[in-house]
């Protein structure tokens, strides 16, 4: 079963563009960075768990004086790849396909502390046009058309040897009508870079998708299952093409330095889920509206024949079938979303209860990148930009764990934030980014301000 989409009901037909698990290891003086990077949906956090212990497990990572707090795992975002869930039991194609990641993500690992040579490294930043933000629809379009790259060369031989690289953005170019296996555009960028430097791996991070989407993409409300299908594969060239361009023309005139900075820092701090201060009535009230309304769409008897599973793929079939327009479809889709996320709830008749959210800042050189574990909108990537004065902080989303959507506490404060998708879905408490952004930014000063690092290319940020 592919991911990314609960309008699929099927599993995947096939393969469209390879997907890959990449691994690099950083390592400055006392600093140590391996940075995994793969095209999936997310990093589920048991997922993680098992990864690291694979890794911290082999002799290879205590000889390089790994610890777990030293790794960042994160996800390209891509909506076309098999569903990541780790599991013992359950489906049988997603256990064994869980089994393969975990011991492909490992073994990449691994071979990237094995194969540590003497390097150097530089960073650029780049643009990219095909941003659109759908929670704005544009208007203004807020978006973060930054594209951060951080280049490593063999001292010995001057030959790049790697490329990280980023962008804020939805890999949505193939929609829920697609039903191959594919990077989407990001997948597409890495093969052409890996193509135009011979030798060198291309490994890529989404920064700050979670209220952005491809300018392919029709303008239309976040869910809206209409907004998310008829993409074709020349979308995803095209945008893929785009973005490796953008990384080329970035890297045109940059130097690189072997005396760059690498450090992390770790924090797990225990936070509310989002939604937790409603009290057990509170959420029965919402949870019988909700059903109300998926009942006067769905039949009264949706929760025994369509189910838990298939909801999404019911109340998206009839928003396209009758062509709802956007009140109606706001209506049963908002129902939906409300009913999925309550009906655990309301069934164990509890609040739910903390959950421990692990936060990451990473120096290379002198980029600093937070690495948060979730889909992340602009403004938070704004917030985190201006709280370290630096116009090279960056955000990794997807890392390391998926509490869902991570938007602002201004978000949940709009008059709308409670039938908006990404503050509906929210993973956390409205003001969860708040007291990660603080954490971040005292991590963060641990590293001091001074950085080393070679002059970069001199282009527009």
């Amino acid at each position: 079963m592919l991911a990314g989409f609960g309008q699929r009901t099927a599993p995947s037909t096939g393969v469209m563009h390879p997907i890959s698990a990449k691994a690099i290891y950083l390592r400055a003086g006392a600093g140590r960075l391996l940075w995994l990077t793969c095209d999936l949906i997310c990093i589920p956090r048991p997922l993680a768990d098992v990864v690291r212990a694979g890794i911290a497990s082999d002799p290879r990572a205590s000889a390089a004086a790994i610890g777990s707090e030293q790794i960042c795992l994160c996800a390209s975002h891509t909506h076309s790849a098999p569903v990541p869930w780790y599991a013992d039991d359950g489906a049988p194609g997603v256990a064994a396909f869980a089994a393969l990641l975990v011991e492909r993500l490992v073994q990449v690992a691994l071979e990237a502390i094995e194969a540590a040579y003497p390097a150097r490294i530089g960073t650029a930043v780049g643009a990219v046009d095909f941003l659109h933000n759908r929670r704005t629809r544009g208007a203004p379009n807020h978006v973060d058309a930054r594209v951060p790259v951080i280049v490593v060369r063999d001292v010995e031989t001057d030959a790049m040897r790697a490329i990280v690289f980023g962008v804020g953005c939805h890999p949505v170019t193939l929609g829920w009508d697609n039903q191959a296996i594919s990077g989407d555009f990001p997948g597409v960028a890495q093969a052409q870079l890996e193509a135009r430097f011979p030798g060198a791996v291309a490994l890529f991070f989404n920064t700050t998708e979670g209220n952005v989407i491809p300018s392919s993409s029709p303008n239309l409300d976040a869910l809206d299952p209409r907004g998310y299908c008829g993409g074709t594969p020349a979308h995803t060239q095209r945008l893929g093409g785009a973005l490796a361009a953008a990384v080329t023309d970035a890297v045109q005139d940059l130097r690189c330095d072997s005396r760059a900075s690498i450090a992390v820092r770790t924090k797990t701090l225990r936070l509310e889920q989002n939604r937790a201060d409603l009290d057990p009535e509170a959420a029965r009230v919402m949870h019988s509206d909700s059903t109300e309304v998926l009942a006067r769409y769905l039949g009264n008897d949706f929760a025994s024949v369509v189910g838990l599973p298939r909801l999404w793929a019911a109340a998206s079939a009839i928003v396209v079938e009758r062509n709802l327009d956007e009140a109606a479809m706001r209506e049963l889709m908002v129902a939906t979303c409300y009913y999925l996320g309550l009906a655990a709830r309301t069934a164990r008749n509890m609040r739910p209860r903390p959950v421990d959210v692990a936060i990451q800042v990473l120096r290379v050189a002198d980029f600093d990148l937070l690495a948060l574990p979730g889909e992340v909108l602009v403004e938070v990537g704004d917030a985190w930009r201006e709280m370290t004065a630096s116009r090279r902080a960056f955000v990794v989303g997807l890392a390391n764990a998926h509490h869902r959507y991570l938007p602002m506490p201004a978000h949940f404060a709009e008059p709308e934030a409670g039938v908006r998708y990404e503050t509906i879905t929210a993973g956390l408490e409205p003001n969860a980014l708040q007291h990660i952004l603080l954490a971040a930014v005292s991590l963060r000063s641990a590293f001091g301000t001074s950085v080393t690092t070679a002059a970069t290319a001199a282009r527009p940020e």
